[in-house]
């Protein structure tokens, strides 16, 4: 098996890098930015909402960390978000068995699991992205959720007369 962890230093220095994945959504903070200096300008009574949204996305922008999380090659894919912060996961795409994008109310995760039965989960931010590049370089292996099983409505109504009758 050719995935592994290894020391960033150690990385190739030769990766193409096509995309990466970073914690700080720096778009939607540049967004909010303009949004407020446009509230702010028009002067009005928003122009207070235009202040706060500039003091909370210029904090976000300029004293929050930034750190990065993953990044896609053709070949394989790093995970940066380790307990050691020296280190990374390298996972070739031809040794992902299945994946899945996992939402949750509070933080998504990504899911892999690897051909030596390893499973590997990482926290997201970025579905579109994410998505997009393992439908690409991991065709086809995608785990779907289970459904939840939804009961006919003939189920619902007798369940409703049971309760109703004790």
């Amino acid at each position: 098996m050719k995935s592994k962890v290894l020391k960033i230093r150690n990385l190739p220095s030769d990766m193409q890098v096509l995309n990466e994945i970073k914690v700080k959504p720096i778009g939607s903070l540049l967004f909010l930015v303009a949004v407020a200096g446009i509230f702010i300008i028009s002067g009005s009574s928003i122009a207070i909402v235009g202040v706060v949204l500039l003091a909370v996305s210029a904090y976000a922008l300029l004293v929050m960390p930034d750190r990065l999380l993953m990044q896609f090659t053709s070949d394989y894919l790093v995970l940066y978000n380790r307990k050691n912060r020296d280190e990374c996961m390298l996972i070739w795409w031809d040794e992902i068995v299945a994946w899945q994008y996992q939402k949750h109310n509070n933080e998504d995760t990504l899911w892999l699991e690897l051909t030596d039965g390893h499973v590997e989960s990482i926290e997201c931010f970025n579905r579109g992205r994410v998505v997009s590049y393992f439908k690409v370089y991991a065709r086809g292996k995608e785990r779907q959720q289970n459904p939840r099983r939804r009961r006919a409505p003939a189920e619902n109504r007798e369940r409703n007369e049971r309760k109703a009758r004790s």
